[in-house]
């Protein structure tokens, strides 16, 4: 069968978008590796202090801890690598402990304003440690509502959450905060590694640092409307399908290229 010129180019084109793909993957696996770790170490804080979780299946509370874990995210810490100080962990902070205690509480009909208890919690955090308070508290708070209104769908078979229930259950109750929404999904899929299959509906996180990340590979901006949020995962499962990697390392390659930590 012959080539023609067109078909030769269309070829190359894709082969050149691969050899993209792939550079930006290899950064976001290695940080991928490291939020990976990151969480496994925040389960060091003592769970037994914030109550009984007996009555909490162990799949929610994984998910719950994600939650914890990716609102910290929004401090923008530098995220600890092999060689780092142990006292580093010191920056962490507010621990996602604090955030965990007050989902937890907000599920169960202890604590009713979520701002309040949270406001309280920081206070008697800094009295006992050098814990600061969020500089993105407001979105912290909204992130907290809206896994506190979410009734997470029972575990399948597999031992895992239906992650696009998940999605469509978060996406509705958390109405524009979607990206408080959609970074949990994400710490949850890397904690469960490649036997967990990430389905083609779910949305990658965006954010401030994904987004500069896409403009400065393709000159075009993406906010925080449904449409971009569309556009974001096309864009990510192209990508993906062309170096044959995960979306998730396309995501993370993207944020570590918009200069996130």
């Amino acid at each position: 069968m012959q080539v023609t010129v067109q078909q030769f180019k269309d070829r190359e084109l894709l082969i050149r978008i691969a050899e993209v793909a792939s550079i930006l993957s290899q950064e976001g696996r290695e940080f991928n590796k490291h939020l990976v770790e990151q969480f496994e170490g925040s389960g060091r804080e003592d769970i037994g202090e914030i109550g009984d979780t007996t009555a909490i299946p162990n799949e929610h509370l994984l998910f719950y801890k994600a939650v914890a874990q990716t609102l910290g995210w929004l401090q923008q810490i530098p995220v600890l690598k092999e060689g780092d100080r142990n006292d580093q962990m010191d920056r962490l902070s507010p621990v996602p402990v604090i955030y965990l205690r007050v989902l937890l509480e907000a599920r169960s009909g202890l604590t009713k304003e979520v701002g309040q208890r949270l406001e309280e919690l920081l206070e008697e955090a800094q009295e006992e440690a050098k814990v600061k308070r969020p500089r993105r508290l407001l979105a912290v708070v909204a992130g907290l509502e809206t896994w506190a209104r979410v009734e997470l769908p029972d575990v399948g078979t597999a031992g895992a959450l239906d992650m696009e229930e998940t999605q469509r259950l978060a996406l509705n109750a958390g109405g524009r905060a979607r990206w408080t929404a959609l970074a949990p999904l994400k710490m949850y899929a890397l904690y469960k590694g490649p036997n967990l299959i990430t389905p083609r509906a779910i949305l990658p996180p965006g954010g401030s640092a994904v987004s500069r990340g896409i403009e400065r590979l393709f000159g075009f901006a993406l906010g925080e409307s449904e449409s971009d949020y569309r556009l974001s995962r096309g864009l990510h499962l192209k990508l993906a399908d062309l170096a044959h990697v995960s979306i998730w390392d396309i995501n993370s390659g993207f944020y570590r290229l918009g200069g996130g930590f």
